[in-house]
């Protein structure tokens, strides 16, 4: 490090620029979904989702395996519903 222990980053093009927030957004959208802890599966808008006691997650297909009763049943929303209330300041 020539210049003093200041290392010099190279500029990064518009295209990877691109690639690294398309990958950001999607990891974002993939963090926020819903997901059974039974079968994987992502529950499609409209559809309830029920949690348990014990912080498990389950689909309407999977959610009469159980014999406990949900303790709350989420209906599934769209991603920009979400974000919007997210954003929406209380009054």
């Amino acid at each position: 490090m020539a210049n003093g222990g200041v290392m010099r980053r190279q500029p990064i093009s518009e295209a990877d620029l691109e690639r690294q927030l398309l990958r950001r957004s999607v990891s974002s959208l993939h963090a926020d979904r819903l997901c059974c802890d039974r079968c994987r599966r992502t529950p499609l808008v409209g559809e309830v989702v029920y949690r348990y006691a014990r912080g498990r997650t389950l689909c309407a297909l999977c959610s009469p395996r159980r014999r406990e009763q949900p303790v709350a049943s989420i209906p599934v929303r769209h991603g920009e519903e979400i974000r919007a209330q997210r954003l929406t300041p209380r009054v």
